[in-house]
Parts: C-alpha cells; structure tokens; sequence
C-alpha cells in the first residue's frame, strides 16, 4: 500500500509540474513566489484551477505523510516544497540517477516495515479472534462446525435446501468483533444477490444451515473468510461475524 501510495504521490508532483510550467511559461520564472491568496485572486479562472490543483496535490501529499508516519518514518515537508520548487524552475539540486537511488531505497524501506507491521497485526488478531470464539461457545445455542465455523440459528427459515449453484438474496450486516461494522446492507437499503459459490468459505458454509426467511449469526475465523490476504477494509487475519437474513433463493440450474 505504501509502495503504491509513493509511486501515485510522484504521479501526482510530477503532474502538478507540468501543470504549474505550462502556465508560467508565458512570464518570469524569478516571479514565483508562495503567498496567501485572498478573494480577489479567485476571480481569475487559471487562478482557481491553480489553486485547486495545489490544494488536491497538498491533500495528497499529507495522506502520504500520515501513512509514512505510522511506519515510523517521518520526512520533511518543507523540504519536499523545496524539492517541488527546485524542479519547477530546474534548479533540482540531485541528479536523476540520485532521485531515483533514493527513492528506491525509500520504497524498499517503507516495503519492509509494511511487512513487519502486518506480520505483527495478523498475530495479534488470530489471537483475539480465537479467544473471541471459545468465549461464544460458552453462550447457549451457538454451535460449531467441524470447519471452525461458529454459529447461531436466529430463525431456521421454510423451503428447501439451499445449493451451492443457487443464487441467493440477502441482507446482512458484518462487524469486527470489537462490535465496530464494516458493511451493513440494511443501511443502504438494498440487499445482496450472488451465487453461493462465489463468496468467502464462511457464508457458504452457514447459508446451508437456513433456508427461506431464515436469519443466521455466523462467526467467521480467518481461515473461512480472508486469511493473512490483504483484503481493503478487513485486516489481516481478522474474525468476522455476519447477521444474515435470507430473502430468496433462485436455482441456477
């Protein structure tokens, strides 16, 4: 993710470069200079896109810098203006061999402790997951399965047996186990349709535990839902629980 963050913030500098000397071209370069702009300045429309851009480009770079520093590695953003200011007017104070030894050095840097950092986190989460787990089981009704699923049948529905080429409708809501949700389909108003064998292990499992009208508590440990992938929104090897009301169930036969 940082890697990638690095990458995107040079695409972005180096497309706020372009920008910024096409305009200046037309007049003096020494002319540059940072200042506060004021209403007046907004009545120019070059002025307002300029601006705009500078602010997305600020934007950016902040995001960069907040990622960087929860790795631990904190740069210099006074420093990166000058760097940006230097290439603007050709003044660059490295050379392109330089920039980009530097640079790859730095991507592999911030690789190596994204690698640690989610070494430590997917250790941290299978153990709060598994004590999460025994502490359910202790709860009346919870069942578990032979995979590692744990659930609990709210309402076990009418209907037939769900397959695993059907196409099934349902609402749901999915949270961590610290309670804080990730996805609530209720919320959006609009539940979902898939076929069963296109989602995670979990669901296929538990959806064949209800039928029709059904509703089912699932609680997933990472070896049925994401394992250690880097999935967005979900970290690694992370127990997810699911509240699943089923709708409807089409055969896809």
């Amino acid at each position: 993710m940082f890697s990638f963050l690095l990458k995107g913030m040079i695409i972005a500098v180096s497309f706020f470069i372009f920008t910024v000397y096409s305009e200046v071209m037309g007049f003096e370069v020494n002319s540059f200079k940072v200042h506060t702009f004021n209403n007046k300045d907004f009545k120019s429309d070059s002025n307002r896109s300029s601006y705009a851009l500078g602010v997305s480009l600020g934007h950016y770079i902040n995001n960069f810098f907040s990622d960087q520093n929860k790795l631990g590695v904190y740069l210099n953003k006074n420093v990166l203006l000058s760097g940006i200011r230097d290439s603007i007017f050709f003044e660059s104070k490295l050379s392109d061999s330089e920039i980009s030894q530097i640079l790859n050095r730095l991507e592999q840097r911030l690789l190596t402790l994204e690698k640690e950092i989610t070494i430590k986190e997917a250790k941290v989460n299978a153990i709060l997951g598994e004590k999460y787990i025994k502490k359910m089981l202790t709860k009346k009704n919870v069942q578990h399965s032979r995979s590692g699923l744990v659930f609990f049948i709210e309402r076990k529905g009418i209907g037939s047996n769900i397959h695993k080429d059907d196409i099934v409708t349902v609402h749901y809501v999915g949270s961590f186990i610290n309670g804080h949700e990730f996805d609530n389909s209720y919320k959006s108003g609009k539940p979902l349709s898939f076929p069963v064998n296109s989602v995670i292990l979990g669901w296929q499992e538990g959806l064949k535990y209800i039928k029709k009208g059904g509703k089912i508590k699932l609680i997933v440990p990472p070896s049925l839902a994401y394992g250690e992938k880097k999935t967005p929104g979900i970290p690694c090897n992370s127990t997810l629980i699911f509240d699943i009301e089923l709708i409807d169930i089409k055969s896809n036969v």
